[in-house]
């Protein structure tokens, strides 16, 4: 099977029966995961990549300075910077769900019971 052969029968599948292409076709439901999955991803990488590139700089000052001490110190370094990180760029709260949350804290404050939660998700439609 070659490139073409492959290219057109995806072309083919993805016509109607009047031989017109639809980029509207119904989306998964698993996007969200995905994203939520991807997120993860990043702030996993942000971590050890910071942890690693530090460590690395403390491997080679010791190397380069006969010392002992600046692994543990780069890898350490490099942790706090990943968190730094991480919090700059994913600990940013919408300012509904602030609002939100200082009014439960209110209501917790004068004794009063929350109200339930609910959820607020929406569907394809209605975006």
């Amino acid at each position: 099977m070659t490139d073409n052969t492959i290219t057109a029968s995806v072309s083919l599948a993805m016509t109607d029966d009047d031989g017109e292409m639809h980029g509207n076709q119904p989306r998964s439901q698993g996007g969200e995961k995905l994203a939520g999955m991807n997120e993860g991803m990043r702030v996993l990488s942000y971590l050890l990549s910071g942890v690693l590139f530090y460590g690395f700089l403390g491997w080679v000052g010791d190397h380069f300075l006969g010392t002992h001490f600046l692994v543990p110190v780069g890898i350490l370094l490099g942790a706090g910077f990943g968190v730094y990180t991480i919090i700059r760029r994913f600990g940013q709260v919408d300012p509904a769900e602030l609002t939100r949350l200082s009014g439960l804290r209110r209501q917790r404050a004068a004794g009063r019971r929350p109200k339930p939660m609910v959820s607020q998700t929406t569907t394809e439609g209605e975006r």
